[in-house]
């Protein structure tokens, strides 16, 4: 038997107003995905939807934490994660994608998949530069880069290469 769908929001048989959603994500949920960059988490997301006689505004806020690996020492750690973000649903003839943040669902339509909205969003509150709290770095790792990490060249001296073109001029047309 199909395991049910969790991540459903009716559409056709929701009442005009507001209604609120909690999703609880765990690790499950990202390793039902390939190719995810994320396989371990604990999020949070609280969705609050508005239905309007022509169109639904989802109300996204993400809370929690996922494991990513260090930019700096390559260790893995949790780093906390928090988003809000707005996706709108417009009822229209036939389903299709506006936009990023827009899609257009027949009105008859029966209910709405937000998992792909969910990862998206928790991927997007992922922060681009990723490295522990300072003092939290791997100190192992971290000996060994600043052991490799001698000059090549020293100080105050120029290389040969260059040189040759600090006397070329350029002149101005």
């Amino acid at each position: 038997m199909e395991k049910e769908n969790e991540f459903l929001i009716p559409v056709s048989g929701l009442a005009l107003g507001v209604h609120d959603f909690k999703f609880d994500i765990k690790d499950g949920f990202f390793a039902e995905r390939d190719y995810s960059e994320v396989r371990q988490g604990e999020v949070t997301v609280n969705l609050e939807v508005e239905r309007e006689e022509t169109m639904m505004t989802l109300n996204f806020q993400l809370e929690g934490k996922v494991l990513v690996t260090c930019d700096r020492c390559a260790d893995e750690f949790f780093i906390p994660i928090q988003s809000e973000q707005v996706f709108y649903i417009k009822f229209g003839a036939d389903e299709a994608e506006e936009s990023d943040d827009v899609a257009v669902v027949p009105a008859e339509e029966h209910a709405y998949d937000v998992s792909s909205l969910i990862y998206e969003y928790i991927i997007l509150a992922i922060p681009m530069h990723r490295v522990h709290p300072d003092g939290e770095c791997n100190p192992k790792v971290l000996e060994m880069l600043s052991h490799d990490e001698e000059p090549s060249e020293k100080e105050g001296e120029m290389d040969p290469r260059w040189a040759a073109l600090k006397d070329v001029k350029i002149e101005d047309n």
